[in-house]
């Protein structure tokens, strides 16, 4: 009877939209071979806005690893307690009542983990299991809440805080040149989320039926890090754009198995935003109607990709629509290149 509570998210108060990117890209690389067509993918990227840590006057001038860590250090641990008290109590609980935390985050890196930093912050019970997920990207929302179901799956009275934060504005690189580097600086951004996962269902919200993780082999190299004398490089290949293809089968035999339905018989999806081309081949692999996908587009418009913290985003927003008895399928998909699929229904 595992019950995944209402989320919260928190954004930071800095914006950057297109133009702002452009004008960046300009400055930085005028005589750039791929900008006029950078400048053409940028514009028809949907996100309409991106919330920073930093002024993007700031986030150019980024110094070396260590002083990025500096950054990431104090924004994530005030991200993640802001996120996670107010999911909490979402969840109608006391802090004494969490028994793990799982946190996300793959634009940063620090130890103690953020996990240690949450269970000081809110004071949580000395006990609280630890799980810190650091290389999973995009994904690593998705797989929280497949660990934290399979966890509270046997445990009526277990509750696990998940956590995700994310701070891609300082992955940023000036140098970077290539055609990738200019789409990615204008996708990603910064934010964090939270949601609580009880092991009864004692408050309205979904209750998970079942989860599966996939992993396509010899696609390693669509999501990568290059670890650099200034942090944490991004590289996207193009070839996660044909990435859906390969999954669909996949999330349609999960729904036909977990709700004896196929995935567009399913009364919501809850789709981590990876970008309007992702979006587009979801619609197209799965024959959804293309406003089983609006949430996951506002998602993107607003905020960008948001790495980790963009399904719990999603479904924060699901929560306003949902219906008892509605059933949703959850999904994300990150570097490996792997998927994380949850399926679950309204109460």
């Amino acid at each position: 009877m595992t019950t995944l509570c209402k989320p919260a998210t928190f954004y930071p108060e800095h914006l950057a939209n297109a133009d702002d990117i452009m004008t960046v890209i300009e400055i930085c690389h005028p005589d750039s071979p791929y900008k006029q067509r950078a400048f053409e993918m940028i514009q028809n990227t949907e996100v309409k806005n991106r919330h920073l840590i930093l002024p993007l006057t700031e986030v150019v001038k980024l110094g070396d690893f260590g002083a990025r860590a500096a950054r990431y250090k104090d924004a994530a641990i005030d991200m993640a307690e802001t996120v996670a008290r107010e999911a909490i109590d979402n969840a109608k609980l006391d802090k004494a009542e969490i028994d793990m935390v799982i946190a996300t985050s793959c634009t940063g890196f620090m130890m103690p983990s953020l996990t240690a930093h949450l269970i000081n912050r809110l004071d949580l019970p000395n006990e609280t299991k630890q799980i810190p997920i650091a290389q999973l990207g995009c994904v690593a929302g998705a797989s929280a809440i497949g660990r934290a179901f399979e966890y509270c799956q046997n445990r009526t009275n277990s509750n696990v805080l998940i956590v995700c934060v994310e701070t891609s504005s300082l992955c940023f690189h000036k140098e970077a040149n290539r055609l990738q580097d200019f789409i990615s600086d204008a996708l990603f951004a910064d934010g964090a989320a939270a949601v609580v996962m009880r092991g009864d269902s004692q408050v309205p919200g979904l209750k998970l039926i079942n989860n599966q993780s996939v992993t396509i082999k010899d696609t390693m190299p669509y999501i990568e890090y290059d670890i650099t004398h200034q942090g944490f490089k991004f590289s996207l290949d193009k070839e996660v754009m044909h990435s859906i293809p390969h999954v669909a089968p996949y999330l349609q035999s999960f729904c036909r198995r977990s709700l004896s339905r196929d995935a567009n018989q399913v009364d919501s999806t809850i789709f981590h935003t990876g970008g309007k081309r992702i979006l587009d081949e979801l619609v197209r692999c799965l024959s959804l109607e293309p406003e089983m996908v609006a949430r996951s587009r506002a998602c993107l418009a607003e905020t960008g990709n948001t790495s980790s913290v963009a399904v719990i985003d999603v479904l924060k927003r699901t929560f306003d629509s949902a219906r008892r008895g509605d059933a949703s399928l959850l999904a994300a998909f990150g570097p490996g290149f792997t998927s994380e699929m949850s399926v679950g229904v309204w109460h």
